[in-house]
């Protein structure tokens, strides 16, 4: 059964939840978001407890939704996984976890999404924001760069985040 939203974000990390945070304010109002793993919040979850953010929480929030307590203290793992799970309730967007995507085709002017479970999304965009926590992948698009915002003509495709694996 095939399934149309208007953007589809791969990931509901940090990057893909602020893209589809983002995403009314740029035109698409129907944003869908799949996360492969069993919840939003990216790799933060399985992190080593202790880790916290280098970042004042004043510069690590998401569009419109200020982090939770003091402005100058850098968050912990657990308030960053639990400031995702409750920005992922905020947001005006359908967010579908434990779904692998296994391609990301080009038809008609739009994207064709696949599942790994079989279901089919069509979308006018799709932004890659799959993180480099278990193994990155940068689609190779017709005349893509290799950084940066990958196009293709009569189709618009993003890549959200900047790690330093990808900064290199």
């Amino acid at each position: 059964m095939e399934h149309h939203a208007d953007l589809v974000v791969l990931g509901a990390g940090p990057s893909g939840s602020a893209t589809a945070a983002l995403a009314p304010r740029h035109g698409f109002a129907r944003a869908l978001a799949l996360e492969s793993a069993g919840q939003v919040g990216g790799c933060w979850p399985y992190y080593y407890d202790s880790l916290t953010l280098f970042s004042p929480a004043r510069y690590s929030a998401l569009p419109g939704m200020p982090f939770p307590g003091d402005g100058d203290r850098c968050p912990t793992r657990d308030e960053v996984v639990d400031y995702q799970r409750a920005c992922a309730r905020r947001l005006d967007a359908d967010i579908r976890t434990s779904t692998t995507v296994t391609s990301v085709q080009p038809r008609d002017g739009a994207w064709v999404v696949r599942t790994e479970e079989g279901a089919e999304f069509t979308a006018l965009a799709v932004v890659a924001a799959t993180g480099a926590f278990r193994s990155p992948y940068t689609p190779a698009v017709p005349g893509g760069r290799r950084h940066g915002a990958r196009r293709r003509p009569g189709c618009r495709v993003g890549q959200a985040g900047r790690t330093a694996s990808r900064s290199r």
